[in-house]
């Protein structure tokens, strides 16, 4: 931790490993962290040398980094490049805007990101869960402080603008708060974006975009130790009345947010926020309306009326997992008549059968909603009396969307981009490990020519989600 630089001031090696450490971390040189800390940009260099420091002066600099990890300071740095990489990322790095900042990370993680966005524009998932969401929603009766929603995960924002529009057009006059947990910048940049024609029509709307986890982002409360930095909290109060006049201010917040939304992958290969962030969004001029519903740090959770899991979880996640790290948090941050809604793969479709005849011998369950739900009451014990659980049935529970980019005549030829974009949106649906994929890619054709043959004998592609729903009794002891 940074105080302790000033336990080091007679262990000089150690004090320069913390340093180091913190250079690398923000991405700052070090004659730059010595100018900035105590004025001097040869510090760290008398430091190497062996030069005896002051307790002023780590004093100094221990405040210098507890300030930065606070958030206080905001350090504009960047990694050290060799020779060979400058030039080519010197081109990349001269434009500075919300469109072109990256997101590095394993490659497994960003592939799969590649296949969402192939999968969101080409098939009408967001469109047909949307619509599904926006019946329960609209039915609701808002309480006297609005209407509470935890989204998880945000994605591209599609399917919650769809949403919204529905919710804002039945409740004008109601103030809503969405917390929407993210998993990256590019999940940031594509929701944002979307957001401000929301916050234009409907001024009632807060919105807290976090990469936390999800039981961190219900309470927006770090609580994990994947990174040593604290929650970094952003109050964005916009100004205006315009969408142009919101997207001009928010877009300054892709640059700030860009180090603190990186994705790293963990010790066992889940990504891993660089710094837990928190981001709150509202309009000036309905402060005083919403100020019940701006969160604060160090608050408690605001509870929720409707709590949406849009596939929380992987198919090679524990139950373990699903239940103790995402389903159980969730249904105790309900409120009472609060409902939680779970979206996930039903596994009886065309995309699946594309994917059980390329790895016939590789085992690839499907965990059905059957199967949570009875070890969900296995972990409610007595306190299942309190909730009620819906969606048993298939004629509640599935649903159907297509991919709409396929020929719509008979008989139509498949073109080659199509046929790309359909063992695309198999691979992604069905969350296909990243190596097998590249691995069926390499040995030929044979992955396009079973997904055509799939494609002629079903006509076309298509997908089934199950989904089930628990909700909070009204008078429960929650």
């Amino acid at each position: 931790m940074p105080a302790e630089l000033i336990d080091l001031v007679d262990a000089p090696d150690e004090m320069l490993r913390n340093i180091r450490a913190f250079c690398r971390r923000y991405g700052v040189a070090e004659s730059t962290f010595g100018r900035l800390s105590v004025n001097d940009g040869k510090l760290v260099r008398r430091i190497a040398a062996g030069s005896r420091i002051e307790v002023q002066t780590a004093r100094r600099m221990a405040d210098f980094m507890d300030r930065a990890d606070r958030g206080e300071i905001r350090l504009r740095g960047r990694p050290r490049r060799t020779k060979e990489r400058s030039a080519a990322e010197t081109m990349v790095g001269l434009i500075s805007q919300e469109t072109s900042i990256r997101t590095p990370g394993s490659f497994a993680f960003h592939e799969q990101r590649q296949r969402f966005h192939v999968f969101a524009n080409t098939t009408n998932e967001s469109w047909v869960l949307a619509d599904r969401i926006a019946e329960d929603l609209i039915r609701m009766t808002p309480g006297p402080d609005g209407i509470r929603i935890f989204y998880a995960p945000m994605d591209n924002g599609i399917t919650l603008t769809r949403t919204l529009r529905a919710v804002h057009a039945a409740h004008p006059e109601v103030p809503v708060l969405v917390v929407l947990k993210g998993r990256g910048l590019e999940d940031l940049r594509n929701t944002m974006g979307r957001l401000v024609d929301r916050i234009s029509e409907h001024s009632l709307s807060v919105f807290v975009l976090t990469n936390l986890y999800v039981r961190e982002a219900l309470d927006l409360e770090k609580k994990s130790d994947d990174s040593p930095l604290p929650v970094s909290w952003r109050e964005v109060a916009l100004t205006g009345v315009r969408s142009y006049d919101f997207q001009r201010q928010m877009a300054p917040l892709y640059d700030e947010l860009s180090h603190e939304w990186l994705i790293y992958p963990g010790r066992y290969g889940q990504p891993v926020y660089a710094r837990p962030s928190v981001v709150t969004v509202f309009r000036e001029d309905q402060r005083e309306r919403l100020r019940h519903l701006i969160p604060q740090p160090g608050g408690s959770g605001p509870g929720f009326d409707y709590c949406l899991l849009n596939h929380p979880y992987l198919q090679s996640h524990t139950m373990r997992f699903r239940i103790g790290h995402i389903l159980a948090p969730v249904v105790s941050a309900l409120t009472p008549g609060g409902r939680m809604t779970v979206v996930q793969g039903h596994g009886q479709d065309p995309a699946h059968e594309i994917v059980r005849r390329i790895w016939p011998d590789q085992p690839m369950p499907v965990i059905s909603r059957h199967d949570i739900i009875r070890e969900m009451r296995r972990a409610m014990g007595e306190a299942q009396s309190d909730f009620t659980i819906s969606g048993l049935t298939d004629a509640t529970s599935l649903f159907r969307f297509d991919m709409h980019t396929l020929p719509v005549f008979e008989g139509s030829e498949i073109g080659a981009l199509s046929l790309a974009s359909a063992w695309n949106n198999a691979v992604y649906f069905a969350q296909v490990k990243e190596e097998l994929a590249q691995a069926a890619i390499r040995e030929g054709t044979r992955y396009l020519d079973i997904t055509r043959d799939v494609l002629n004998e079903h006509g076309g592609l298509w997908f089934v989600n199950e989904t089930f729903t628990v909700t909070r009794k009204v008078g429960s002891r929650g």
